[in-house]
């Protein structure tokens, strides 16, 4: 009898509290919104609900050194790189795809989504956030944490390959297995996913950032120039990967600071300069999607050779790179539509069940 009445009375407290629990989520709806975020060593991308994509802003901020006082984010500090002070600091706070400093990581995120929409004191977002795949505990930890100081009031991590996915529309297909290639600005990363989920994933340090690195050493040791990095970026899209299909002469023309003279000058580089910088770059990306797909499922491949290779992420626009990899790897590739915005529309799209996710910030507890 106790037993009963035991649970007749607990029943009404448990339906209390989930009434509770829904009204406070129900009361920090007003004025907020939700988000999809995709946060890249390169640039942050976020879509939001009711207003949608939302330009992207570079992955840059500018703090004294002194006082430790944040001063610009985003594209405003990225265009203050090489004209500041010697106190005053420009750092990416994501590197190869992680969090190398939390606070900056924090200061960024908190100052784009507040410029994206007024958040109100008591109103706070949900928020979908793009991470690697097989992201370690300490990553997991360092996103939830930047987005506590967001004041999200919920929060769902999501595999960018399954937000990719979606956000090339892919997820109600009935391919049996879709092959991605995401050469982004700190990592690439290349997955073949099924029906049932990501079947084989493969990460490396090998971007867009290590290919202009390449090119900014080529022009200091050929040339003897000092280029900056948006001048070796300026030059690697202008020429691009297509030395190794045509073999065509182009050139493009960039300024630097001759290390001899000190003096400010101009020169031509030519495509098979970049080609000598970046090839061996990515050469290592095309040993890799060979690996992935020598540990795909074979029941996958017929789907993936019909379909092709599923290229996203900014460096993946690289002039003649889709037709490369189509010529040494023997797979078509394509570039998608909207290749540096997929995953952030793909985490959008993951807004329409977000009540159905479960809450990763429960982790943090």
């Amino acid at each position: 009898m106790s037993e009963s009445t035991g649970i007749n009375q607990s029943s009404p407290k448990i339906s209390r509290l989930s009434s509770q629990n829904s009204l406070l989520d129900w009361i920090g709806s007003f004025g907020s919104e939700d988000i999809g975020v995709d946060i890249g060593t390169s640039n942050i991308v976020l879509f939001m609900k009711h207003k949608g994509l939302v330009f992207p802003e570079a992955s840059v901020i500018a703090r004294n050194r002194m006082s430790g006082e944040y001063l610009a984010y985003g594209t405003r500090a990225e265009e203050m790189e090489g004209k500041t002070p010697s106190e005053i600091v420009i750092s990416r706070p994501m590197k190869e795809s992680a969090i190398v400093d939390y606070n900056g990581t924090a200061f960024l995120l908190n100052s784009i989504v507040n410029k994206s929409y007024l958040k109100g004191m008591f109103f706070h977002p949900r928020l979908i956030m793009c991470v690697p795949k097989g992201i370690n505990s300490v990553q997991r930890r360092a996103l939830l944490e930047a987005a506590v100081a967001v004041g999200a009031r919920k929060t769902v991590l999501i595999d960018q390959p399954l937000a990719a996915v979606m956000g090339m529309g892919l997820e109600n297909h009935q391919q049996e297995g879709t092959m991605i290639v995401d050469i982004g600005g700190g990592s690439t990363k290349i997955s073949v996913l099924s029906k049932k989920g990501i079947v084989v994933s493969h990460f490396s340090t090998e971007s867009g950032s290590t290919m202009d690195t390449a090119v900014l050493n080529t022009v200091r040791d050929r040339y003897h120039i000092r280029i900056g990095r948006k001048e070796a970026e300026s030059l690697k899209i202008a020429l691009g990967a297509s030395w190794d299909l045509d073999r065509q002469p182009r050139i493009a023309e960039t300024s630097g600071l001759s290390i001899v003279s000190g003096l400010p000058v101009k020169i031509a580089v030519t495509s098979e300069d970049i080609a000598g910088a970046i090839n061996p770059i990515l050469y290592k990306i095309f040993t890799h999607i060979r690996d992935v797909l020598q540990r795909t499922p074979p029941a996958l491949l017929a789907s993936i050779r019909e379909n092709g290779i599923m290229m996203i992420g900014g460096a993946s626009q690289l002039k003649g790179m889709d037709d490369l990899i189509s010529k040494v790897i023997g797979v078509p590739a394509r570039i998608v539509d909207r290749p540096s915005y997929v995953n952030a529309v793909g985490a959008g799209s993951a807004l329409n069940y977000i009540n159905d996710f479960r809450d990763s910030l429960q982790d943090l507890h």
